[in-house]
């Protein structure tokens, strides 16, 4: 257990145990009225005029509610569809077997009150609907019951035939909801997607409803096998293990709180890759689990193919052309955010349905389609800064949106009882509020260093010593690494300062100076100081990089000083070059530029000695090694790029070394700017990538995965500050995200407070 933990309340410790158990119990799904309702209806094999599985008509005569209805959440003002479904299904299986005349009656009345609901496009819609509902009316109907709807709403029923014709070579796609077909022809072909387990698609009401058609001896071992493990009702789906146990290592990420539970996380993420190589059924016909899967396999390191998500392309173009939507909303998200982990230059599958996710979900936010809250605002932050998503910022949110009572919609709404719990959200809650008052102390003695170095005093120099504490601590926020987050911190407060020096015009006379003592590297009496600004800065510099020499000396048993003073002075001249540039009125080669800017953007004086303070001892030849090189090298191209694309214009005013500008004088006339602006992004994305996949892959690399983070932490920075502006030298959402971060606890319900 984490040293951090023994500084949390005894509440929480509770609460974590309470999570850590949620490992070991059996994760089952909530009884679906809908489903057992259709078991309900299959007829014994020996004698046909009565129920096979008479106790799920025990159920639904025991689980209806006070208004008449079937279905979860009673009194769900956004369910009543769902509701109209799961009771016409009930109504017809007691009405199958003349049992349950006032729960059938009572079960009318409500669809006649409610009817409205069918057609209502404010309502929570489960998926098929449009085929299921009208043809469970028709049912009813035949089966002589008076259903109190509008003759229109009825006439309608028989329009249906249509959409299940466009179905013909879809059998994949139709079988998840073939209980809409009736007797039609297609059940032939749709029991060709029957699964190893005997079911249709892990649905106990597809299989179900074949079986009304068809008798299948392993269909009805299925059945029998899912009413052992819930005794008298049936989920929506079946087997569902797996994909709970991945939304619990996924929860636990959200909400910041996986580093208690890793080897719990390993042990599911272990069970999920034995799945993954073995092409299983349960995680690769899920289009959910699929995507959480690879999702999660992808971000912690296993080797999984991007090519096994491309049939769900297929599958969105024909719910577009069917008029049928066949994916929850939901289920859309997690294909979106696994589509945002491309990492090889050509991943076609992912691009694609990056491109239609990213196109329909936006779509959803503007029209005002995602009726649940909580879930359009997931929607709204997925789409907004997707590859600047700082952990911190997301934890936060996730805590705010956490609900116990957490429900989603395949046919019918569903939800897990105990996946999401009291416990895990009780001691999310006080795990950040623990953090966050630890990093409250940080700062403070943050701020003790730079009063204490006269840093204050540069008054022609941003201030940005908050913003530079905020950026490292949201992403890199574990209490016990307060040595690495004060070295990146400290790093981008002397960077930013040196930078203003260059770009505010400094006296040329005061930068040779402080390069000449970089150089020199000595402690410098008053005489060697051309200025009080020069004394000020050079004698924070120096005693900043021998005190973060000294603690990597403890951690390391080995000095890098060297190394740290050599990638100050790299910087410094590509400032300098930078400068001579502007000032000669020189063009450089895109290359010269980069070989410059890339520098000059400050990533390797920050990386640099955090990742040696992160308690893992390193090999001595990492800086000098290719792997290091390369993870620099991708890093700074993209923070360089992402960082001109915000100021080119005011630069090419002035006419400033930009990329833009480079890549204009490149193409002498040819290209325009909204072309230079487009081959950037390109770059930008190019090295995103590479950076990605360096930063995941394990085989061959000699780099701890906690160090190649850091590459990605900054990466993730540059994003979060330049994607839509200048957010570092102009602030606006940043303030309030560090107030969010660093200030402003979270408050604790009073129902577990």
């Amino acid at each position: 257990m984490p040293r951090c933990c023994l500084d949390v309340s005894l509440k929480a410790e509770g609460s974590m145990a309470g999570v850590k158990e949620m490992f070991g119990r059996k994760i089952n799904l909530s009884v679906s009225a809908y489903d057992t309702a259709w078991v309900a209806m299959v007829p014994s094999r020996d004698t046909p005029n009565v129920p096979c599985f008479p106790e799920c008509l025990d159920w639904i005569v025991e689980n209806q509610h006070q208004d008449g209805s079937w279905g979860l959440l009673p009194g769900h003002p956004l369910l009543v569809k769902d509701k109209l479904s799961c009771t016409i299904a009930c109504v017809i299986a007691l009405r199958k077997w003349r049992v349950g005349k006032q729960s059938v009656q009572r079960g009318l009345n409500f669809i006649g009150s409610h009817g409205w609901a069918a057609t209502d496009t404010d309502q929570l819609c489960p998926i098929g609907f449009g085929i299921l509902f009208p043809a469970m009316i028709k049912e009813a109907i035949e089966l002589g019951l008076d259903v109190p709807l509008d003759p229109v709403l009825v006439d309608d029923i028989i329009n249906q035939t249509s959409v299940i014709e466009s179905f013909i070579g879809k059998e994949a796609i139709l079988a998840t909801v073939a209980e809409g077909v009736g007797e039609s022809c297609f059940w032939e072909a749709v029991k060709n997607q029957k699964r190893s387990n005997g079911s249709l698609v892990n649905s106990p009401s597809t299989t179900a409803a074949a079986l009304l058609y068809h008798h299948d001896e392993q269909s009805y071992e299925y059945l029998c096998s899912v009413l052992k493990e819930y005794s008298s009702g049936v989920p929506v789906a079946h087997p569902t293990e797996l994909y709970a146990r991945l939304c619990m290592v996924d929860a636990l990420q959200r909400l910041g709180v996986q580093r208690y539970f890793r080897h719990e996380m390993e042990s599911v993420l272990k069970d999920a890759d034995r799945h993954w190589q073995l092409k299983s059924e349960e995680i690769f016909l899920d289009i959910t689990c699929c995507a959480l899967g690879f999702r999660l396999l992808r971000t912690h390191g296993y080797e999984v193919s991007s090519d096994e998500l491309a049939r769900l392309v297929d599958q969105h173009k024909f719910s577009q052309a069917s008029g049928v939507q066949f994916m929850s909303l939901g289920s859309i998200l997690e294909l979106h955010r696994a589509s945002c982990l491309m990492m090889h230059e050509s991943e076609v599958a992912l691009e694609q349905i990056h491109t239609w996710t990213t196109s329909y979900l936006t779509q959803q936010l503007s029209n005002e389609g995602i009726l649940d809250e909580t879930l359009s605002k997931e929607v709204e932050y997925a789409l907004k800064n997707e590859n600047g998503t700082l952990d911190r910022i997301q934890s936060r949110q996730s805590i705010h949106l956490y609900r116990e009572d957490k429900f989603d919609i395949l046919k019918t709404s569903y939800r897990y009882p105990n996946l999401y719990s009291k416990d895990l959200l009780t001691f999310s809650l006080y795990d950040f509020n623990y953090c966050q008052a630890h990093h409250k102390a940080e700062l403070r003695q943050l701020e003790r260093w730079y009063k204490g170095n006269r840093l204050d005093q540069l008054k022609d120099t941003r201030q940005v010593l908050h913003t530079a504490y905020f950026l490292i601590t949201a992403d890199v926020f574990n209490p016990e690494l307060t040595e690495a987050r004060a070295a990146y911190a400290e790093n981008i407060i002397l960077g930013t300062i040196v930078d203003d020096l260059f770009d505010n015009f400094a006296p040329r006379e005061e930068l040779l100076n402080i390069i000449d003592l970089v150089k020199k590297w000595d402690e410098p009496s008053a005489g060697d100081y051309y200025s009080n600004r020069v004394e000020i800065f050079y004698s924070a510099l120096y005693k900043t990089l021998n005190e973060i020499g000294a603690k990597v000396v403890m951690q390391q048993g080995r000095c890098i000083k060297n190394h740290l003073v050599s990638a100050w002075l790299k910087m410094l001249e590509g400032m300098m070059s930078e400068l001579d540039w502007w000032e000669d009125g020189v063009t450089p080669t895109i290359d010269e530029y980069l070989a410059a800017a890339c520098e000059t953007i400050n990533a390797r004086v920050c990386i640099l000695p955090t990742i040696f303070l992160l308690g893992i001892k390193l090999p001595d030849d990492i800086i000098d090694g290719k792997e290091y090189s390369s993870l620099l090298q991708h890093v700074t191209i993209v923070a360089r790029l992402l960082n001109d694309l915000q100021t080119y214009k005011k630069e090419l005013i002035e006419s400033k070394p930009n990329c833009i500008q480079q890549l204009l004088v490149k193409g002498n006339g040819v290209i325009s700017e909204e072309e230079a602006i487009t081959k950037m992004k390109e770059m930008i994305e190019t090295s995103r990538r590479k950076l990605l996949q360096m930063v995941l892959q394990t085989k061959g690399s000699s780099i701890p995965r906690v160090c190649k983070d850091v590459f990605w932490t900054t990466s993730k920075i540059a994003h979060f500050l330049y994607s839509f502006r200048d957010e570092f030298s102009s602030p606006k959402e940043m303030i309030n995200h560090i107030n969010q971060v660093i200030y402003e606890p979270l408050i604790l319900p009073r129902n577990i407070g």
